[in-house]
């Protein structure tokens, strides 16, 4: 098992995907066994560095203030159900304790540090939208009915973000640290350029505006150039599409512009709740399947129903939060 698996499972930051395959591997018997070599070689190599035996008990001191426990590291059972071992739980306090640690800096071994990495998470509620620059100065809109988590500070080998949702990336240049972004069934890594990624309960799809990018499922990967796109659908999760794409169709969101091409009204209304932050009541007469195309300019909702419903033969009524459609 990969040790960069187990860190991020350890601290909660697995992928849906990745978290039930390292659950189900733990249940194996064969786990312990491996996780014990995993720790014992990690524990070798931090004996080799500057870490005196006052900076490792300062490190443990940080932890147990961290978690709230003065006298021993635990790590709470219920949110980690599979593991059933109690010398599985013993190993894996030891490696969440080699995870937490920040290397210093090799250049400056009289003032050592030691940091605990705290992580950032936003939620963006349905009807907004939320503008983020990263700690490399990397810049995000994030869009609504969505997600983002990230560190405070990005370390030395890569820069990572996590993703529920939608949002628009402007990445910061750094041919050292990759940037990558895990969302959904797909991991996107870039050195630095523009892309959005739409991770809906539809499927995943990235589209590259500049630059260049890679993307990587649990089987496959795909290199995108500029105007393309990939896309990982729930009927198919292991194949990677890979296809042109217009702009206004798939980013237009992030200008203020809500573009229908050739949507369910089904989909349509779904889009509109999260855009506006409503529900939608239909009444049955309505045909829900019926497909809808059309463009809308940082329209309010009542001008947008008005001229769906005469297109589509429907009137609507808004009351707070809840959008009532009646077929005419």
């Amino acid at each position: 098992m990969d040790k960069e698996k187990l860190r991020r499972y350890l601290n909660g930051l697995s992928p849906k995907k990745e978290e039930i395959e390292v659950g189900k591997w733990l249940e194996n018997n064969n786990s312990e066994k491996e996780i014990n070599k995993i720790f014992e070689a990690s524990w070798e190599e931090s004996a080799h560095t500057i870490y005196s035996d006052n900076k490792k008990n300062d490190l443990w001191s940080k932890i147990e203030q961290k978690t709230g426990n003065k006298s021993e590291i635990t790590i709470d059972r219920n949110r980690y159900p599979l593991l059933k071992s109690a010398a599985v739980w013993l190993i894996l306090a030891g490696f969440l304790f080699l995870s937490a640690k920040v290397i210093l800096e090799n250049s400056s071994k009289t003032q050592e540090e030691v940091v605990l990495t705290e992580w950032i998470e936003k939620s963006v509620p349905s009807g907004e939208k939320l503008y983020l620059i990263l700690p490399d100065e990397s810049k995000v809109l994030v869009n609504s009915n969505s997600n983002i988590k990230f560190p405070s500070t990005f370390n030395k080998q890569f820069r990572e973000v996590y993703l529920e949702g939608e949002a628009f990336f402007e990445v910061q240049q750094d041919l050292e640290r990759p940037f990558i972004v895990y969302a959904g069934e797909l991991t996107t890594e870039v050195l630095g350029t523009s892309f959005n990624i739409s991770n809906r309960p539809t499927g995943t799809k990235v589209a590259l505006i500049e630059g260049k990018v890679k993307v990587v499922n649990a089987t496959n990967e795909a290199f995108l150039l500029p105007g393309e796109m990939v896309e990982n659908g729930i009927n198919n999760s292991e194949k990677l599409t890979v296809k042109p794409f217009k702009y206004a169709n798939e980013i237009a969101w992030k200008d203020g512009q809500i573009k229908f091409q050739k949507k369910k009204l089904k989909a349509v209304l779904q889009q509109l709740e999260d855009w506006y932050g409503v529900k939608f009541d239909t009444d049955k007469n309505i045909n829900i399947d019926r497909i809808v195309s059309g463009t809308f300019q940082n329209d309010n909702l009542d001008n947008l129903l008005s001229g769906l419903g005469f297109t589509l033969n429907f009137n609507h009524k808004i009351e707070n939060k809840n959008v009532k459609l009646n077929s005419n």
